[in-house]
C-alpha cells in the first residue's frame, strides 16, 4: 500500500516536471525564432533594398526598417540612393537642355559659313553673313561661360579666391560695361548704396550678379525705363538690397520658377535677345554662395522686384 502510494507520487512529479521541461523548450524555442527573425530583419531589409538598386526599380517606399540603429542606417542609404537618383535625373535633363541651347548657334554659324562657301556675293552681303555668324559665335561663348559659372558655383565654390568687394564701385563698373546697351535701350540706373559698402566675397560673381539683374532688364522690361539698386537694412553680418526696375514685369505663375536654368517665359524668349537663359539662376547661386537668400516679386506699380541678402563674410 505504501509502496503504491510513493509510486504514484513519483510518477505524476516526473510527469509535472515533464510538462514543465517541454513547456520550457517550446518558449525557448519561440523566443529563440522571434528573436533570431527579428536580428535578422534589418539583414533582410538590406538585401531587398540591394535588389532594388540591382534592377534599378528605384521604389523605395513599400521597405519598412526596424526601429533601431540598423534601421536608422538602412533609412540614410535609402535616402542617399534617392538623392543619387535625383541628381542623375537632374543632370540627364540639364545635359537635354545644354545640348538643345548649344544646337541653335552652332546651327546658325554652320548656316552662314554654308552660304558663305557655296554662294557668290558682293562685299555687303558677305558682310552680313559674317556679322550674323559672328554674332552667334558671341552668344555661343556667352552660353559656355554661364554654363561653367553655374557648374563652378555648385560643384568647385571652393575654388573661388575672396576678397574685399566695394559694392557701390563693383555697381559703377558694371553700368561703365554695359554704358551703350543701356544709352541704346535708354535706360536708366539709381543707385543708393553707401560708398563704404563692403562685403568679403567672390568678386566675378558678386559682379556677375548684379550684371545679370541689369542685363535682365535691358532685355526683358521694355526701353526708356528706370532701374533702382538700395540697400534696405544693414546689419553687422548680413546685407540687405533691392533691385527694381520699372519694366512690365512677368505674369504671377511664372515668378516661382524665374531661377531655374534655361526656364523662359516665353518661348523663344532668351534666343531672341541673345540671351543664355542662364543668368537669373546665376543670380540665385551666387547669393546663395555668399550665405544670402533671395525672392522676386512684381511691384504694384509695375516692375520686377528682387530682394536679396549677402553676408558681410562668405563662410563656405
Amino acid at each position: 500500500m505504501a509502496a503504491g502510494v510513493i509510486s504514484c507520487f513519483f510518477t505524476r512529479y516526473d510527469l509535472g516536471s515533464l510538462l514543465s521541461v517541454i513547456l520550457l523548450l517550446t518558449v525557448s524555442v519561440i523566443l529563440i525564432i522571434y528573436f533570431n527573425k527579428k536580428a535578422n530583419k534589418p539583414i533582410k531589409d538590406l538585401k531587398d533594398l540591394l535588389n532594388l538598386v540591382q534592377k534599378g526599380h528605384g521604389y523605395y517606399e513599400n521597405l519598412n526598417f526596424s526601429k533601431n540603429e540598423l534601421g536608422e542606417i538602412e533609412e540614410k542609404i535609402i535616402q542617399t540612393f534617392k538623392q543619387l537618383e535625383e541628381t542623375k535625373i537632374y543632370k540627364q535633363q540639364l545635359t537635354h537642355n545644354i545640348a538643345h541651347e548649344l544646337k541653335t548657334p552652332v546651327t546658325s554659324i554652320r548656316g552662314y559659313l554654308e552660304t558663305l562657301m557655296q554662294q557668290e556675293m558682293d562685299k555687303d552681303q558677305r558682310k552680313f553673313f559674317v556679322e550674323r555668324a559672328y554674332a552667334q559665335t558671341l552668344r555661343l561663348s556667352s552660353l559656355i561661360t554661364d554654363i561653367s559659372t553655374l557648374n563652378n558655383i555648385e560643384e568647385a565654390s571652393w575654388k573661388y579666391e575672396t576678397e574685399k568687394i566695394n559694392i557701390k564701385r563693383c555697381i559703377k563698373e558694371i553700368e561703365s560695361d554695359l554704358s551703350f546697351s543701356l544709352s541704346e535701350n535708354n535706360i536708366k540706373i539709381f543707385t543708393d548704396v553707401d560708398e563704404n559698402i563692403e562685403i568679403e566675397g567672390v568678386y566675378i560673381l558678386i559682379y556677375s550678379l548684379f550684371k545679370n539683374l541689369i542685363d535682365n532688364s535691358i532685355e526683358h522690361a521694355g526701353r526708356g525705363v528706370e532701374i533702382y539698386i538700395q540697400t534696405t537694412s544693414i546689419e553687422p553680418e548680413m546685407i540687405w538690397f533691392r533691385y527694381y526696375d520699372t519694366g512690365k514685369g512677368v505674369s504671377e505663375e511664372h515668378l516661382e520658377r524665374l531661377f531655374e536654368r534655361f526656364y523662359r517665359v516665353e518661348a523663344g524668349r532668351s534666343r531672341k535677345s541673345g540671351g543664355s537663359g542662364l543668368g537669373l539662376s546665376i543670380v540665385k547661386n551666387s547669393v546663395l554662395l555668399h550665405n544670402g537668400s533671395i525672392t522676386v516679386c512684381n511691384k504694384k506699380e509695375g516692375g520686377l522686384q528682387f530682394d536679396f541678402s549677402l553676408s558681410a563674410k562668405m563662410y563656405q
